[in-house]
């Protein structure tokens, strides 16, 4: 089978650079594929982090051509028709949000033009951003007009697509297992003993970019009663702000907590991945919204639990009571009741049991699988 593929890869940074270039390696194995990523992504304005850049010494990378800059139309076009002269039986964009729309629209109508038999695949990590933009909604449509097939991460992702196109055929597919970073050299004592932790305190790990809707303010809200049963607790917050830090230090410090309380605001490189997941007990993920969450796929490659909520997929993922524990958005008294129940329950090696028992059904193989018969659906 002929497939190209369009998305990111190394060095832009983020999850979805990562399963981007994943799904490349994986499909290769198998068949024929072109890679075409960006020359630019988007422009820095358009980008609320620090920077785009992946400055990883440890890269996670695939064979591409660079051939889509954000601002260049020449660019669309010679990437549009690279793509049409493979004559691919699929086309799959990686779709995160609408800032690509208007590239996205454009070599889909060419491909489709020149190529009429290709099928046009859109793999949607997010359908809609997760913060209402204006315009997003219709940017959303207009990317999307020349797609055959959709592929989400859940039931409830699907369902969203009714108010995008309720014609549009959607299939649904497990985000897989991110366990690349799993297989770093580190163990739980040497990534505590990096971070300056003790080896007998229950820690509690939030990991990624730090944004609004991802609730780490009610986490945080929550430390206070689970301390009081759990006074060695740590809560370590691991990842780059989007949000403003000293915002979220302020609470830190008016709660009391600041010796239970690790703040790291920067983006980890690849190589460090494995340190903070390793030290930790238990992953949160306190979402007040969210669709999937690759950082779930990141904690299930290191057999952690996973503490979330009643949001978008998460529910479809996280097994409440087996593999982790699912409570209401914005709710710090049910995260604390959940962390104390983690950790005076002896739940740990259970639910770690657990994790590793369910993680075939987010096995890569089965990934790939689900989208070759998608492309011949």
């Amino acid at each position: 089978m002929k497939i190209a593929i369009v998305g990111p890869t190394w060095p832009i940074r983020g999850g979805i650079a990562h399963y981007t270039t994943q799904l490349v390696n994986k499909l290769r194995e198998k068949h024929d594929v072109l890679f075409v990523s960006y020359s630019r992504q988007y422009p820095q304005f358009l980008f609320p982090g620090r920077t785009q850049v992946d400055d990883s010494e440890e890269r996670i990378e695939a064979g591409c051509e660079r051939l889509v800059s954000f601002s260049n139309p020449f660019s669309w076009r010679k990437a549009a028709r690279r793509i049409a002269r493979l004559r691919p039986d699929a086309l799959i964009f990686s779709w995160v949000n609408p800032a690509l729309a208007v590239q996205f629209r454009y070599i889909s109508g060419v491909v489709k033009k020149m190529s009429p038999t290709t099928e046009i695949v859109f793999w949607c990590h997010n359908v809609t951003g997760h913060e209402s933009r204006p315009l997003e909604a219709r940017l959303t449509r207009f990317a999307f007009a020349h797609g055959d097939k959709f592929i989400v991460h859940g039931e409830r992702i699907k369902e969203s697509f009714e108010k995008i196109d309720p014609a549009a055929r959607v299939m649904v597919a497990d985000m897989p297992v991110y366990d690349v970073f799993a297989a770093q050299a580190v163990t739980r004592g040497e990534a505590r003993g990096a971070l300056g932790i003790d080896s007998t305190s229950p820690v509690v790990l939030y990991f990624g970019f730090v944004r609004r809707y991802k609730g780490l303010a009610h986490l945080i809200d929550a430390m206070p009663a689970a301390l009081e049963i759990l006074p060695d607790a740590r809560l370590l917050i691991v990842g780059e702000f989007w949000d403003d830090v000293e915002e979220y230090r302020s609470a830190v410090s008016d709660l009391g907590i600041d010796g239970s309380v690790i703040i790291e605001d920067a983006y980890v490189p690849n190589e460090r991945v494995a340190i903070y997941f390793r030290a930790a007990d238990l992953v949160a993920l306190p979402y007040v919204s969210a669709t999937a969450s690759g950082i779930v796929q990141v904690a299930y490659g290191f057999d952690k639990p996973v503490l979330t909520t009643w949001v978008g997929a998460l529910p479809e993922v996280v097994v409440d009571g087996e593999t982790g524990y699912l409570v209401p958005p914005a709710d710090p008294e049910a995260l604390a009741a959940a962390i104390v129940d983690f950790f005076t329950g002896g739940r740990r090696e259970e639910f770690r049991a657990n994790v590793a028992r369910h993680r075939d059904r987010f096995s890569w193989d089965r990934f790939v699988d689900r989208v070759e018969k998608i492309i011949d659906a």
